[in-house]
C-alpha cells in the first residue's frame, strides 16, 4: 500500500510577539498526498521562548488563502478538519518549555486540494490603546494541505499587462488543486530589448481562486508600450504568459 507523501516546510513562525506571547512552531506547514479514505499522522513541536508560563489550547479550522495572500477562516462544518485528531488538546508551556504535539487524520472522501488550520491559542491578555483595555489573545497555526491522489486536476492561468504606473499581474487557479508557483516577469521595449525584470517568490494560488500583485521598477520607465512576459513553475508544471503595458 502507497503511504502518504509528505513535505515538511520547516518554518518558525512568531505573529504574536506584539501581544506578549514568545511561541514559535516548527513546522508550520504540512503538505501531504494521500489517497481518499488513507490514515496519516505527525506532528509539530511548539515552543515557549517568553519569560512566563503559557496556557495553550488547540482548535481546528478550515481556511483558504485571498487573493492578497491573507488567510481567512471559514465555518467548520466536514471537510479535513472533520476527520483530524490532535493530542494533546491543551496544555501548559513554562518558560524556554517545549511539547511535540501529534495531529492524527484520514484523508476524507472528495477530490482535489483539502486544508485545515491546527491552531494554538495563547492565554488571554490586556492590551491598552487609545485609553481602550482590550483583551487579546495571541495564536499561532500549523497549515494542513492535503492533496487527494488520483483526484488531481491542475490547471493555472496569468494575465500579464494593462494600464498605469505598476505592472499588474493576476494569477488564477481553475484547478482543484493548489498551485505554489514561482518564476519571474519580464518587460521588453516594442524593439525586444529587456528593459525590466521581477522574482515572484513561491506563493500559493488558492483552487478556485486567484493572487494579484502589482510590481514597478526600480529605475522608472518612460512613457509608453511595452511587452510582458510571464513565465512560471510548480509541481505540476510550467506555465507562460504575455501582454502588454502600457505607462
Amino acid at each position: 500500500m502507497q503511504r502518504p507523501w509528505i513535505l515538511l516546510a520547516t518554518l518558525t513562525v512568531l505573529p504574536a510577539l506584539a501581544q506578549g506571547a514568545y511561541l514559535t512552531l516548527s513546522p508550520a506547514r504540512v503538505e501531504l498526498a494521500a489517497m481518499p479514505g488513507e490514515a496519516f499522522s505527525l506532528t509539530t513541536t511548539l515552543r515557549n521562548e517568553g519569560p512566563r508560563e503559557e496556557a495553550v489550547t488547540v482548535r481546528l479550522a478550515p481556511f483558504q488563502v485571498r487573493e492578497d495572500g491573507s488567510v481567512e477562516e471559514l465555518p467548520l462544518s466536514g471537510g479535513l478538519c472533520a476527520e483530524l485528531r490532535v493530542i494533546p488538546t491543551a496544555f501548559t508551556l513554562p518558560p524556554g518549555g517545549s511539547l511535540e504535539v501529534r495531529v492524527e487524520g484520514k484523508s476524507p472522501e472528495g477530490e482535489g486540494t483539502l486544508a485545515c488550520l491546527v491552531v494554538f491559542s495563547g492565554g488571554l491578555r490586556i492590551q491598552e490603546k487609545g485609553g481602550v483595555r482590550l483583551q487579546i489573545r495571541p495564536e499561532i497555526g500549523l497549515a494542513l494541505y492535503v492533496t487527494l491522489r488520483g483526484t488531481e486536476r491542475p490547471a493555472l492561468r496569468a494575465t500579464v499587462g494593462g494600464e498605469g504606473r505598476s505592472l499588474l499581474v493576476l494569477l488564477e487557479n481553475p484547478g482543484n488543486v493548489l498551485q505554489r508557483v514561482s518564476g519571474k516577469v519580464e518587460v521588453f521595449s516594442l524593439e525586444g530589448k529587456r528593459v525590466a525584470s521581477f522574482s515572484l517568490e513561491e506563493l500559493p494560488v488558492w483552487p478556485g481562486g486567484a493572487r494579484r500583485l502589482e510590481f514597478e521598477p526600480s529605475e522608472p520607465l518612460p512613457p509608453g508600450e511595452y511587452r510582458v512576459v510571464i513565465i512560471l513553475e510548480s509541481p505540476y508544471g510550467r506555465y507562460a504568459s504575455e501582454g502588454k503595458w502600457t505607462r
